[in-house]
C-alpha cells in the first residue's frame, strides 16, 4: 500500500483497533498548505459531539518493513488517552521513519525508542531517495536508507512488491523494491 499527499494524516488510525501494516510507504508531502498533522496518527479514542472522550482498546497497530516519512517532522504521533482499562499495544519493525524530537518534547513509554518491545530495527530521519514525493513517485532509489533493510520474514509474507517485483532476497522497506532511478541529462 502506498499512501501520500492529504491535508491531514495519510492514515489515522483511530478509536482503538487491530491493524496490521506489511511493506507500506506512508508519506505525506502535502504542500498546498500548512497541514496540522503527521503523516500517520495512531490513537485510542474519539470525541463525541458532547465533547464527551470514549476510550477503546487499540489491540495492536504492527508496523512491519515500512517507511513513514514526509515534509514535516515528526511524521507519526502516537495519541493514547491513558486508562488503566484499555490497551494501546503497538510496534514497529524493520521501518524507516522521520521522528526528530528535538522540538516536540515528545515523552513517555510510547517514545521510548530504545525500548525492542516497540522499536524493533527501527532507522530514524535516513533518507528514503524518493524518486519525486511531489509528483507521488514514491518509488526507492539506489540511495535509500531502506534497501536491503527489510526483515525476510515479513518479506515472505508479501513476497512481491506493488510492481510484482520479487523482494524475498534482499527485501527493501515500503512498497517498492528499489531501481536505479535513470540519469537526467
Amino acid at each position: 500500500m502506498v499512501l501520500n499527499n492529504a491535508g491531514q494524516s495519510v492514515l489515522a488510525t483511530t478509536f482503538g483497533g487491530k491493524y496490521n501494516f506489511t511493506h507500506c510507504t506512508i508519506a505525506n508531502y502535502w504542500n498546498n498548505g500548512p497541514r496540522p498533522l503527521p503523516a500517520l496518527l495512531v490513537n485510542n479514542f474519539i470525541v463525541d459531539e458532547d465533547d464527551t472522550t470514549i476510550v477503546t482498546d487499540l489491540v495492536e497497530a504492527n508496523f512491519n518493513n515500512c517507511i513513514i516519512y514526509g515534509n514535516d517532522n515528526p511524521e507519526f504521533i502516537l495519541d493514547e488517552v491513558e486508562d488503566n482499562t484499555v490497551s494501546f499495544n503497538f510496534k514497529f519493525t524493520n521501518c524507516l521513519v522521520r521522528f526528530d524530537d528535538r522540538n516536540n518534547n515528545f515523552t513517555g513509554n510510547n517514545f521510548d525508542f530504545e525500548n525492542t518491545t516497540l522499536y524493533e530495527n527501527v532507522i530514524f530521519n535516513q533518507d528514503p531517495d524518493f524518486k519525486d514525493p511531489d509528483a507521488n513517485m514514491l518509488i526507492i532509489g539506489d540511495n535509500s536508507a531502506a534497501n536491503g533493510q527489510g526483515n525476510a520474514f515479513f518479506a515472505n509474507q508479501v513476497p512481491t512488491d506493488i510492481l510484482n517485483i520479487n523482494r524475498t532476497t534482499t527485501p527493501d522497506l515500503g512498497a517498492y523494491q528499489h531501481i536505479t532511478f535513470p540519469e537526467e541529462d
